[in-house]
């Protein structure tokens, strides 16, 4: 930071400020100009309090950031920069005093359990407080009640919620580099990377909303935090879906909001069936793989590229087969007891 402009900050502020620099990145010269700083009395002490601030102000209670954002001026003016972390400063230790005692937050869980389902296999559970989860095949998923929240990783497959809502108990899933926080509803979330979803999750919203957000914790309170307070643009970051709404994002978790679809279509899976939208051979063979012994293989890499769209049954991949050369320019042929996809 430039040493004029530190000069006229107290530590506090000097703290805020490295903070904030810190979720874009930092240079290689500016992460040593930040260990010599956070080297100095007082410092290190400063920042980790501010950092533990920082944290709890996405849980701020929204009647409270609805009269902090009215405190603030309501057009944007250039205020003088120590006026601006003063500010800042203020509303993270409001922050600590309105919400629950940390404790509670990182207590143990009271409740953990793990499922998984294999090749070709679908399970529906009801969890204790009434929440239903429907997995699809090749799914694996963590669940964990706390006090204060309730969890669900998801490491791989794909899951449709109903979650029973509990206004003490947030719902939170967890699952690539996304975290979908319940606002009431029923949803499907997918993570299969290399597939044809991409890297990254795919939500769809049936009914009630979800929130949408990294899955880091501090950077999706600060995303928050920036929403509530109409501090940056944040679409690209956190995302709220109400019905019919559905979002993808990439590896990197950085989000796109796609076309809405029918409530009926979510989650197709559970009526045995895929959807394909202009989706690669290769991907849409490696799909029905999900579901049982899948004999069909592309001949070259031409033949895998090709695009196919259309709804398909699950257990079915001969009917797909054969509808191939209906509505692509390709053959099915069987030599030595491998059955191939091959162009005309």
């Amino acid at each position: 930071m430039n040493s004029a402009i530190t000069g006229q900050m107290s530590p506090e502020e000097q703290a805020a400020r490295w903070l904030t620099r810190q979720q874009d990145g930092l240079s290689a010269g500016e992460q040593r100009e930040f260990r010599a700083w956070l080297g100095q009395a007082g410092n290190a002490a400063c920042y980790e309090s501010m950092q533990k601030l920082w944290q709890r102000v996405g849980d701020l209670p929204q009647e409270n950031v609805a009269r902090l954002r009215a405190s603030l001026p309501s057009a944007p003016q250039k205020i003088p920069r120590r006026a601006f972390w003063q500010s800042a400063c203020i509303a993270a230790a409001l922050c600590a005093v309105l919400i629950w005692p940390a404790w509670q937050y990182v207590a143990p869980p009271v409740m953990t359990t793990q499922l998984h389902t294999g090749r070709g296999e679908t399970q529906q559970i009801t969890l204790p407080d009434g929440t239903v989860l429907n997995l699809d095949a090749e799914t694996q998923i963590q669940v964990a009640y706390y006090p204060l929240r309730r969890e669900v990783t998801l490491s791989k497959g794909q899951v449709w919620f109903q979650v029973q809502h509990l206004e003490d108990k947030p719902f939170v899933v967890l699952s690539g580099p996304s975290r979908v926080t319940v606002l009431g509803t029923q949803f499907s979330v997918r993570y299969i990377p290399q597939s044809m979803s991409g890297d990254g999750i795919d939500v769809a919203v049936g009914s009630g909303a979800v929130r949408v957000g990294p899955r880091a914790w501090l950077d999706d309170v600060r995303w928050r935090a920036m929403a509530r307070l109409d501090m940056n643009a944040h679409d690209r970051h956190l995302m709220v879906l109400r019905a019919t709404q559905r979002v993808t994002s990439d590896a990197r978790g950085n989000l796109t909001r796609q076309l809405p679809v029918a409530p009926d279509t979510i989650a197709d899976w559970r009526q045995s069936r895929i959807n394909f939208n202009n989706t690669p051979l290769d991907l849409a063979l490696a799909e029905f793989s999900r579901y049982g012994d899948m004999p069909y293989r592309p001949a070259s890499a031409d033949v895998a590229g090709l695009r196919v769209s259309g709804s398909f049954n699950v257990h079915r991949p001969d009917s797909f087969a054969r509808a191939l050369p209906k509505v692509l320019p390709v053959k099915i042929t069987s030599q030595a007891g491998e059955t191939r996809i091959e162009k005309r």
